[in-house]
């Protein structure tokens, strides 16, 4: 009864955190431009002539492009704060929207746009929001930013049937102007939610300086590569997947629609899995769900019909996972002072799959025809995470043992020089 009445308790004094948080997120670059991108591919291929690895170019540049500077706009954000650091970002992105839509000429001015798209809104991601989050809800840290990183779970449901409805009225580049709006319209009113809330935990006075060895801390290597090798399999998936499914017949209407119930698959899978991570132990449970996504991928490359559904609901679960679990990790197991610095280290890992898994999607696709080799990759590499997730539990697990039996040593010892104190004779 009273964790029922301190987990509301939390929740209802930070609403205004987490609606705040959930809406930036929603128009952050990692929901809005990611889940739009795969819409764009054929259009921009069938106007310009270029095939889908080609286009597949306008995914990779920005989502490596996020993934180099994560680090860096993690710094500026532990420097200069979340709040300012989030809406300026928002502000870029909203402009870099526009101009894809009024200057794109070519493969060169798309590339280039899409560059500085990524950018200026990088700092429209957790590594912002995620400090809100961190400072205001101890207790409840896992369903907290499970509940926030809905976001990108809505606009995995909102996005696709928008954007295709904006293709069909207005062509790519009046879709691309009205995602410029949907952003901008969206800053005033997360401004307002998060103007008075705290982005810094009172633990932090007097943080360190940052050092970039950190980043060398075997633990957060080992994560940084199972986040690395998850995003490769799951984001050419998901970037793929409209393709995908009018390759095998669907409308791109139906195919839209489809890609949109992914929304439901990711936000319930943000819900439960913020819920059990305050419960179960981490990397278990990121086990399982890169396991999970595996097997959604094997049901997608069977061309069983029925299978497409839950497999590509699988995926999106998955999606709806990955971010909350590496949110976790660094919240619990790294010094939260330098919390943004070591998510824009995993967000690198991240933007380099998320970048790499399109383009190698596309590639193998344009060399065999259709996405078997894919479908394989994927499911190997999402296998892969799942197993060295494992293993960074076998190494939490030892360390653990270290610790206690170190305390166990000392505590023998302080009894003793007790018992040795009590048994000396007196002079």
């Amino acid at each position: 009864m009273d964790t029922q009445s301190g987990l509301h308790g939390e929740l209802w004094r930070g609403r205004d955190v987490i609606l705040g948080c959930l809406l930036g997120m929603t128009t952050g670059v990692t929901s809005i431009f990611f889940y739009s991108s795969g819409l764009f591919l054929k259009p921009l291929a069938t106007e310009f002539g270029w095939s889908r690895g080609m286009a597949s170019l306008g995914v990779l540049i920005p989502m490596l492009t996020i993934g180099i500077i994560s680090p860096l706009s993690g710094q500026l954000v532990d420097r200069f704060g979340a709040y300012r650091m989030a809406l300026v970002s928002a502000g870029g992105l909203a402009l870099s929207f526009l101009l894809l839509g009024i200057a794109t000429t070519g493969l060169l001015s798309f590339l280039v746009l899409t560059f500085f798209l990524a950018i200026l809104g990088n700092a429209t991601t957790p590594v912002s929001y995620g400090r809100f989050v961190l400072a205001n809800f101890p207790r409840h840290l896992g369903l907290a930013y499970g509940i926030v990183y809905c976001g990108p779970g809505l606009g995995a449901l909102l996005f696709p049937s928008l954007v295709n409805k904006l293709l069909t009225a207005y062509t790519w580049r009046g879709a691309y102007i009205g995602l410029s709006g949907l952003v901008l319209a969206a800053i005033p009113i997360v401004a307002w939610l998060l103007k008075n809330q705290s982005a810094r935990d009172p633990a932090e006075a007097g943080a360190t300086q940052w050092k970039w060895r950190l980043y060398a801390n075997k633990r957060f290597m080992l994560l940084a590569l199972v986040f690395l090798l998850a995003s490769i399999g799951i984001f050419g998936t998901i970037v793929h997947l409209v393709p995908m499914l009018t390759d095998r017949g669907l409308s791109a209407a139906e195919a839209a629609q489809l890609a949109g119930l992914m929304g439901f698959a990711v936000i319930v899978g943000r819900l439960i899995t913020g819920f059990l991570l305050d419960r179960l132990e981490a990397n278990l449970l990121a086990a399982a769900i890169f396991g999970l996504s595996a097997c959604g991928v094997v049901m997608l490359a069977s061309g069983n019909s029925e299978l497409i559904l839950p497999g590509a609901l699988a995926v999106g679960f998955t999606i709806g996972s990955e971010l909350d679990l590496a949110f976790y990790l660094i919240g619990r197991r790294f010094p939260s002072k330098h919390f943004s610095s070591l998510f824009g280290g995993i967000m690198l890992a991240v933007s380099i799959g998320g970048s790499v898994g399109p383009l190698v999607a596309g590639l193998a696709y344009d060399a065999a025809g259709n996405y078997l080799p894919w479908f394989a990759l994927a499911a190997c590499s999402m296998l892969s995470a799942s197993i060295l997730s494992l293993i960074g539990r076998l190494s939490v697990f030892r360390e653990g043992l270290a610790n206690f039996a170190g305390e166990r040593t000392a505590a023998g010892s302080k009894i003793d020089a007790a018992v040795h104190t009590v048994a000396r004779p007196e002079h």
